[in-house]
C-alpha cells in the first residue's frame, strides 16, 4: 500500500499483554510529537529503523487468522501519520479487532481511527506538556477532546499514567483526578528504568516508590472509583 511501508519501523509478531483479552500483533509507528525522557522506544521515535513492509504484516496474518484476533496500533505516536488510517481500515477489512496507543494530542485522527480499544498515554499536568517539547498551544484543549472520546468509549478504554520522577508529584496527581472523572479504566504504572531511554540521564533518577504510587492510587480512585497499578 503506498505512503504506508516508511511509517511502520517496529513489529512485535505476537503479543498477550498489549490487547486486553486478545492475542495482537503490535505496529509501531515511527516519530512523535513528544519527546518523554523516560520512553523506552527511542529508535523508534527518532525514526532509526528501517521500514517494516505493510504486505509482509498482512501476509503473516492471514495465515495466523486463528490465533490473532486484535491489532495494536501503537509508536512513536501513530497518530502524527495519516498512513495510520487505510492501515487500521484494511486490517478491520480482514476482521481484525483494533486498539489505539496515543498520547492523545490528535483527537480528530483518533475520532477518524474509529478503535475498538483506546489507550491513552497523559504525562503530566496538561500545562507542563511544554516540558516534553510539544508545541502545541492548544494542548490542554486537544487532551479534553480525547478524554471526552474516552469517556463515551466506557470500558473499552483506559487512561495511563506512567509514574515518572520530576514528571508526576502530589500536585499533578491532585489535578489529573479531577480531570480523569468519567473515566472507566485509569492505570498508574511504574517508571521503568532497566529498558533503554530516550534520555539516560532518567536512569539515575530515583523511581518513585511503590507506597507512594499506592497513595496514588488511593487517591485517584477515592476522586473517581476508577484506578489501579498496572499487574495487579
Amino acid at each position: 500500500m503506498p505512503g504506508i511501508d516508511p511509517d511502520i519501523t517496529g513489529w512485535l509478531k505476537h503479543s498477550f499483554i498489549d490487547y486486553p483479552g486478545k492475542v495482537s500483533t503490535v505496529l509501531f509507528f515511527s516519530g512523535c510529537n513528544l519527546r518523554c525522557p523516560y520512553c523506552h522506544n527511542p529508535s523508534i521515535v527518532k525514526n532509526l529503523l528501517p521500514p517494516v513492509p505493510f504486505a509482509k504484516i498482512k501476509d503473516y496474518l492471514a495465515l495466523r487468522r486463528s490465533i490473532i484476533d486484535g491489532v495494536v496500533i501503537s509508536g512513536g505516536e501513530p497518530t502524527i501519520h495519516q498512513s495510520m488510517l487505510p492501515v487500521a481500515a484494511s486490517l478491520r477489512k480482514e476482521k481484525f479487532s483494533i486498539k489505539l496507543d496515543t498520547n492523545g494530542l490528535n483527537p480528530q485522527m483518533i475520532e477518524k481511527c474509529n478503535p475498538d480499544y483506546l489507550a491513552v498515554d497523559i504525562k503530566t499536568s496538561f500545562c507542563r506538556y511544554s516540558e516534553l517539547s510539544c508545541v502545541m498551544n492548544d494542548c490542554k484543549e486537544r487532551l479534553t477532546d480525547t478524554l471526552e472520546i474516552v469517556r463515551k468509549m466506557g470500558e473499552q478504554a483506559e487512561v495511563r499514567i506512567t509514574v515518572a520522577p520530576l514528571l508526576i508529584d502530589d500536585s499533578v496527581i491532585t489535578e489529573l483526578a479531577d480531570i480523569l472523572k468519567g473515566v472507566a479504566k485509569i492505570y498508574l504504572q511504574p517508571f521503568n528504568r532497566t529498558s533503554e531511554l530516550l534520555d539516560p540521564s532518567y536512569k539515575e533518577l530515583e523511581p518513585v516508590s511503590q507506597e507512594k504510587i499506592q497513595e496514588y492510587r488511593d487517591y485517584i480512585e477515592q476522586i473517581t472509583g476508577a484506578c489501579k497499578i498496572r499487574g495487579e
